[in-house]
C-alpha cells in the first residue's frame, strides 16, 4: 500500500501547497486579463505541473457564490470534492483537499463522497473543514448562519459522525444537538483503513480550540501575533503544538502566502502598482462587507481597509494574507524566515498559477534547497 498522503505526513521539513486555484481570480480581487481562468484543462495542467516537481498538496477554496465587482471573483468555482476526486485520478503523488462547509454538506454524504476519491487517489485525499461565514451562501442554501462558536460545534459534530460512517463499525446511531441519525453505516472506510489529513482554518479561539483537538494541519495566520510578524508567531505555534500534544496529536501550523515573484525589485514592484490600477474594488468592498457585518462604522472601516490595501498593494490573498513580493532570493529568505518562526509550510496564491508558478520552482524552490529546508523532488 502507498503511504497515507505522501508529503504531508513526513516529507520535506517546509511544505508547499497550492491555494485556490479552483475558483476564478483565485484570492486575486484584480481586473488584469491575466488573472486566473479555472478551467477544468488549466487546473489538470496546474496539478500534474505541482505533482511532478513535488509540491505537496493542492488546497481549494468552497465558494458558492461571487463577490461581484467588475470581475465576480470567485464567481466561477468547481465543487471541491469532485474537484479533488479528478485531479486525484490525473497525479500520483500530489494530495489533494476537498474544502466542505460543514452546514451545507451532510455529513453521510460528504463521507461517501469522501471516501471515494480517496480511493481514487490511493490514499491522497485531504479534508479542509469550513465553517462558514458568507451570510449570502448560507441564505442561498436556506440553512441557519447560527452565531460564530456554534458553528464550531456544529462542525465538531458534522466531524463527529463522518468519522462514525469512516468506522464501518455500524450500524450506529448518531443522536445529537444538530443531527439525530438512525443506524449510520457504510463500506469501504478510507483507503488504507487510515483517515485522511484533515486541516481546518479557525483562527478564533473557538476556531483554534477546534483544530487542536481534530487538525493534522491548522491554518493561521499573523494577526494574532505579537507584532504582526513570523518571529512574534513563534510562541503561539508552539502552544499549539503543545496543547495538541497534551491530547496526544500531533499537529502542523500552515499558513496561507501570496506571492508575486519577478527577476527584479523593479519588475515586482511595477507588476504590483499594475495590479492596483486595476484592482477590482467593488468586489474587494463587498467581501469587506461581509466580514464586517452590519456596524454603524462599516463605511470608516472599509475605508480604512481600502487605503491599507492600496499601499501595501495587497490586491492578493483576499488583501488580508500574509504577502511575499519581491525578487527569487527575497522570496527564499522570507519562507525560510517562516519556517524559522516554526511554520511547517505555506499554502501559495499566484495572480496566474500556470504562468507564474514555473518561474518559481526554478528560481525560488533551489533555493529553499540550499537553504535545507526542501529536498529536491525525486
Amino acid at each position: 500500500m502507498s503511504q497515507r498522503n505522501p508529503g504531508i505526513l513526513g516529507g520535506n521539513p517546509f511544505k508547499l501547497g497550492i491555494f485556490g486555484s479552483n475558483c476564478s481570480g483565485g484570492l486575486s480581487f484584480t481586473t488584469l486579463p491575466e488573472r486566473w481562468d479555472p478551467s477544468w484543462d488549466n487546473n489538470v495542467k496546474l496539478a500534474r505541473l505541482a505533482d511532478e516537481v513535488g509540491i505537496e498538496c493542492l488546497v481549494p477554496i468552497a465558494r458558492w457564490k461571487g463577490f461581484g465587482g467588475a470581475t465576480d471573483v470567485n464567481g466561477t468555482s468547481f465543487e471541491t470534492i469532485t474537484w479533488a476526486c479528478g485531479l486525484l485520478a490525473q497525479t500520483r503523488r500530489i494530495s489533494v483537499f476537498g474544502t466542505v462547509h460543514v452546514t451545507m454538506i451532510h455529513p453521510v454524504l460528504a463521507a461517501k463522497q469522501m471516501v471515494t476519491a480517496d480511493h481514487v487517489g490511493h490514499g491522497r485525499f485531504g479534508l479542509n473543514i469550513v465553517c462558514g461565514f458568507n451570510s449570502d451562501e448560507f441564505q442561498m442554501f436556506g440553512v441557519p448562519k447560527y452565531e460564530h462558536d456554534v458553528r464550531y460545534e456544529q462542525g465538531q459534530e458534522w466531524w463527529d459522525v463522518v468519522k462514525k460512517v469512516w468506522s464501518c463499525a455500524g450500524p450506529v446511531d448518531h443522536k445529537d444537538k444538530f443531527y439525530q441519525l438512525s443506524a449510520l453505516e457504510a463500506s469501504p472506510g478510507p483507503y488504507g483503513g487510515k483517515n485522511p489529513v484533515m486541516m481546518n482554518a479557525g483562527v478564533s479561539l473557538a476556531g483554534r480550540n477546534f483544530a487542536i483537538r481534530n487538525s493534522d494541519l491548522h491554518f493561521d495566520d499573523l494577526h494574532f501575533s505579537k507584532s504582526g510578524q513570523p518571529e512574534s508567531a513563534s510562541d503561539r505555534i508552539k502552544e499549539t503544538k503543545r496543547l495538541a500534544r497534551e491530547q496526544a496529536r500531533e499537529i502542523q501550523v500552515w499558513m496561507p502566502v501570496s506571492v508575486v515573484c519577478r527577476p527584479s525589485r523593479k519588475e515586482v514592484d511595477d507588476y504590483l502598482q499594475r495590479c492596483v490600477d486595476h484592482a477590482d474594488w467593488e468586489a474587494l468592498e463587498n467581501l469587506m462587507r461581509l466580514f464586517a457585518g452590519p456596524s454603524n462604522a462599516q463605511a470608516a472601516a472599509i475605508e480604512a481597509l481600502r487605503k491599507k490595501i492600496a499601499a501595501e498593494r495587497k490586491v492578493l490573498g483576499y488583501g488580508a494574507n500574509w504577502a511575499i513580493f519581491g525578487e527569487p532570493d527575497h522570496v527564499a529568505r522570507e519562507l525560510c524566515r517562516l519556517h524559522e518562526a516554526g511554520f511547517d509550510g505555506v499554502a501559495i496564491d499566484f495572480i496566474n498559477y500556470l504562468d507564474e508558478l514555473p518561474y518559481f520552482v526554478q528560481e525560488v524552490v533551489p533555493r529553499l534547497e540550499r537553504l535545507g529546508i526542501r529536498k529536491p523532488a525525486c
